[in-house]
């Protein structure tokens, strides 16, 4: 074992996730703008993860709310709010 030392990398998507859920939770009932992806299948899919916990920034499952919004370009929208319920 040894001590290398050097500056810590840029922060992950993870722990950009991870401060998205932060912000939300400061903010409880507020609906925000989170993510845009490329097609309004994306979107979905990332809505149900953080909707269900699936996605560990989001957890416990049912605290966070989030929808998709399909854009005129094609485009998708994420939105989340976080409601402080959790699934039981």
């Amino acid at each position: 074992m040894h001590a290398l030392f050097k500056p810590l990398p840029a922060p992950t998507r993870s722990q950009e996730a991870h401060d998205t859920a932060q912000a939300l939770r400061e903010r409880p009932g507020e609906w925000a703008h989170i993510e845009d992806l490329g097609n309004l299948n994306r979107a979905t899919n990332l809505a149900y993860r953080i909707r269900t916990g699936r996605h560990s920034a989001f957890r416990p499952a049912g605290a966070f709310d989030a929808t998709a919004r399909l854009a005129d370009d094609g485009t998708a929208s994420v939105y989340a709010c976080f409601n402080g319920a959790a699934r039981r």
